[in-house]
């Protein structure tokens, strides 16, 4: 079968490799599309993961080439059930569509059964996608619905994403929220924030595309961050109070630290990016004090995907996709870096 594989740190290929089989307790997927994360990057170029040896990150890395020698990308996918193991509990069936996790929690370690699993001390991960089969355990297969567009259905880890980050916001009725950066995460937290009650949403990013796509999912206002003033605008948008909410959705330290100073009193602050290693934003400590912030960052999706496959049909997705053939992912992939499409996918 064809397949993306990292050969090296900067080295991408698309070669033909060995088609998996699933075991008596796993599930064989045909992949429908495979999409590409900012993550995905940053394992080509050998980056990800050096300052960060456990979980999320952790999980991510035992794709690194320098690891274990060549590996297959990708962790978001969707497609056809081929196969089934003899050992199979739930009612799958082949045909079926579905979307997957990449991550498949024990269950049983300390951090499951204190309903922790992004924290698995023996998790297994699933990744690969970005090739014509792959093989997955049932706990992390998720059905869909048979009229929900295969591309669509893709979208069900960077959407699990976005709902455990709008869960940690505790968004309520008429907030007020600012979101940076207009990737596929903050567009997601977009449309979720509006469905959660948002009254008013400004979204600040640089490309014009992104923009220009964030008013036509909803949001109030658009800024962008490097021509415009994104404080004035801001204070304009909330009559100096600040927002309720604060979601920061770039990985950039310097713009976590910013929506600190964007808060409206008892505001909720989300860092929902992955930052670099060993940085430090310096919290204003006595000014959170004095207007008794709350920060959360988050960590995977956990407990989210069950709720994410729910809310694929609801959430304005299409806009968002640009498919490549499998065979063109270096195009791809330099496509993706150049910033401007949302969430490129790539096509067995």
């Amino acid at each position: 079968m064809k397949a993306v594989v990292v050969q090296k740190p900067g080295v991408l290929e698309v070669q033909d490799v060995p088609e998996p089989e699933p075991g008596s307790e796993e599930i064989k997927v045909k992949i429908a599309y495979a999409g590409i994360c900012g993550s995905d990057h940053k394992i080509l170029e050998g980056s990800l993961g050096s300052a960060h040896p456990q979980g999320a990150i952790g999980d991510l890395l035992k794709v690194l080439p320098m690891r274990d020698g060549p590996k297959i990308l990708g962790h978001e996918a969707s497609g056809t059930i081929v196969k089934i193991g003899k050992d199979i509990k739930g009612d799958f069936k082949v045909g079926q569509h579905v979307a997957m996790n990449f991550r498949s929690a024990c269950g049983e370690c300390y951090y499951c059964t204190n309903g922790m699993e992004n924290y698995c001390e023996r998790v297994k991960s699933f990744t690969g996608d970005m090739a014509e089969y792959n093989v997955f355990k049932e706990g992390v297969v998720f059905p869909l619905p048979d009229d929900l567009p295969l591309d669509v259905g893709a979208f069900l880890e960077p959407v699990a994403v976005a709902v455990h980050a709008v869960d940690s916001a505790h968004i309520k009725v008429g907030d007020s929220v600012i979101i940076s950066g207009g990737g596929p995460i903050g567009l997601l937290v977009l449309q979720l924030a509006i469905k959660s009650g948002a009254s008013k949403v400004l979204l600040s990013e640089p490309i014009a595309e992104k923009r220009k796509l964030a008013k036509e999912l909803g949001a109030d206002v658009v800024v962008d961050p490097l021509n415009e003033n994104l404080l004035e605008m801001c204070n304009q948008f909330t009559d100096r109070k600040g927002f309720n909410v604060c979601i920061e959705a770039t990985g950039i330290p310097s713009i976590a630290r910013q929506l600190i100073l964007l808060a409206e009193r008892c505001g909720r602050i989300v860092w929902a990016g992955v930052y670099p290693g060993n940085t430090d934003v310096g919290v204003p400590i006595f000014y959170m004090y004095s207007k008794e912030l709350s920060i959360n960052s988050i960590k995977n999706a956990p407990y989210s995907f069950s709720r994410a496959a729910q809310m694929l049909p609801k959430l304005n997705l299409k806009p968002m996709i640009t498919v490549y053939p499998l065979t063109e992912a270096v195009k791809a992939f330099e496509a993706h870096k150049m910033g401007k499409a949302v969430k490129i996918m790539l096509k067995p």
